[in-house]
């Protein structure tokens, strides 16, 4: 089987290679799942594909057109993703990190969208004929278009030229439109396999085999937040997470100063890391106790005497309540909604949630 760059997803490459192997490619796929997992490179690997020259395995990423997709480089390829890039060399950037690697696309802004100006250049591309014999166009987080670029691309879809291939990638399936859905062939893609992820991790950027599970096991199924760990101190934030803990059990005065010093001295992307480990360590101590020291069930592994203690400081632990709130935490920072107030009312309501034995973890 080939589109070897992409890691594991055997069934979804599968599909595909059968798919050209009879000759039976459908004019629109939407290749569903969650952030990271591989969306984008199999996108471009599908391209490859459907442009190779070779006469058995495909793409042979050897020969003139696998290389040209590559670089984006082929005048019949176009790759649209959400930005809010106002000239060519922003955007140009953007592709040279995919270019680097698929997995790690630079994704500068915020909230980015795909407005309809982008599906409009679609349109027109769709009436000029196709330089090399077909077209490829993919469009990365479809789940990002705006409601006007929606209802262009459907016409598209509603009558699609021959000449064309049409690839949409998203996270969120649900917030698309119905019609789109319907016109599409989706193929989805599940979390990677923490031992696919180490391995990636080890072949691909050389790092030590300790460290790739550790961070194959952090990144729940997602290559792309294995790498975004390694260029962040995830340490750092780790030790950060189990502070916010501890300080859930302090006085007022103390919680707020360390809510203030995260919100002055972090970003929003930062704070919702610190809960998902927050969340993790919640899940490691679940497991501790349930299996005890049993490695492969722990994901902080290497922290496992620091979760020992953790728990032993407690009669008990609300873990349901633990999780939920956490989780609630994250989705109203992801909204931006007075992240100051959200964390202090979290420390109280984890500090409701510990029902401590009398000494600090």
């Amino acid at each position: 089987m080939s589109f070897s760059v992409v890691i594991a997803q055997h069934r979804a490459k599968s599909i595909l290679s059968r798919a050209i192997e009879h000759n039976r490619v459908h004019h629109a796929y939407l290749f569903s799942g969650p952030l990271g997992v591989g969306k984008e490179a199999l996108a471009l690997e599908m391209a490859k594909a459907l442009f190779c020259k070779s006469e058995a395995e495909k793409p042979c990423n050897a020969c003139a057109n696998c290389r040209r997709i590559k670089t984006f480089q082929h005048p019949d390829l176009v790759f649209i993703f959400p930005s809010s890039a106002k000239n060519v060399d922003e955007e140009r950037a953007i592709l040279d990190s995919v270019v680097a690697n698929p997995y790690r696309r630079d994704k500068p802004w915020a909230t980015p969208t795909i407005g309809i100006e982008k599906i409009r250049e679609i349109r027109h591309i769709t009436t000029l004929k196709p330089l090399e014999g077909r077209r490829v166009v993919i469009i990365a987080q479809a789940d990002k278009m705006t409601i006007p670029a929606a209802n262009s691309l459907l016409k598209i879809l509603e009558e699609p030229p021959d000449t064309m291939h049409l690839i949409l990638t998203a996270s969120h399936v649900s917030s698309m439109l119905p019609t789109i859905l319907s016109r599409c062939q989706e193929i989805r893609l599940g979390p990677l396999p923490d031992n696919e992820i180490e391995k990636a991790l080890i072949e691909r950027e050389k790092i030590e085999p300790e460290y790739a599970k550790l961070y194959s096991r952090i990144s729940q199924g997602s290559y792309s937040r294995a790498l975004e760990w390694l260029d962040e101190s995830f340490g750092k934030q780790r030790e950060r997470a189990v502070e916010f803990l501890r300080c859930c059990l302090k006085d007022a005065k103390s919680q707020i100063d360390l809510v203030e010093h995260l919100v002055r001295s972090t970003d929003v992307k930062t704070i919702k890391d610190i809960l998902s480990l927050i969340l993790l360590w919640f899940r490691d101590a679940l497991m501790l106790l349930e299996h005890g020291k049993a490695e492969q069930y722990i994901i902080n592994f290497d922290q496992l005497e620091t979760l020992d203690r953790f728990i032993s400081a407690f009669d008990f632990i609300d873990f349901p309540a633990a999780f939920m709130h956490v989780e609630n935490s994250i989705q109203m920072v992801e909204r931006n909604i007075q992240i100051n107030l959200i964390l202090f009312v979290l420390m109280s309501k984890l500090r409701a949630v510990l029902q401590l034995k009398g000494r600090q973890l």
